[in-house]
């Protein structure tokens, strides 16, 4: 194969795993989020770390107590391929709304990834994550302008809309 196709396929693998973690962190899919992990990874989002199957259980169990909604947005990606291993930084916006009191927050959060994957049985995995903090900012939230828009709302389980458009199956319902 063209070596420029086997990158151009390497990039596309490995930024379905990006998109994998994003789309089971924001859902609360502890299968889904864990899968993108190496056995022996390490993932460092700073007060949360630890080995990627432990990390995504108390990572879950934070989202779900700490949050009402969670949407990652991923932005450009530099990443370098040498054989089986690989390194990538790639560009973050996260966004939560949190219930605190009688009101609501919304923090937002632009960072980066910084990884370094290595391709297993044919997978791109994460081996080692650094979440880097660019900025941070929290907001109260004085009105929704579009909670009676009729847009569907967001669900950490089988019934947000995404799974069965997707043909996924949701590892369990929200704890």
């Amino acid at each position: 194969m063209d070596p420029r196709l086997q990158e151009l396929l390497d990039h596309h693998e490995i930024r379905r795993t990006l998109v994998d973690y994003c789309h089971g962190c924001d859902r609360c899919d502890e299968a889904l989020m864990a899968s993108v992990y190496l056995e022996d990874s390490w993932d460092d989002h700073g007060r949360i770390k630890g080995p990627g199957a432990q990390f995504t259980r108390e990572m879950i169990a934070d989202i779900q107590a700490r949050t009402m909604t969670l949407s990652h947005l991923l932005g450009q990606s530099m990443i370098r391929i040498d054989g089986d291993e690989a390194g990538a930084e790639t560009y973050f916006l996260a966004v939560t709304r949190n219930k605190d009191g009688d009101g609501v927050t919304c923090h937002q959060l632009g960072g980066r990834y910084v990884d370094r994957l290595r391709r297993e049985g044919g997978r791109w995995l994460i081996k080692h994550r650094d979440v880097i903090r660019d900025w941070s900012i929290s907001l109260p939230v004085e009105r929704d302008w579009m909670a009676q828009s009729g847009l569907k709302d967001g669900f950490r389980s089988n019934a947000d809309v995404s799974y069965a458009a997707l043909g996924l199956r949701h590892s369990g319902a929200p704890r």
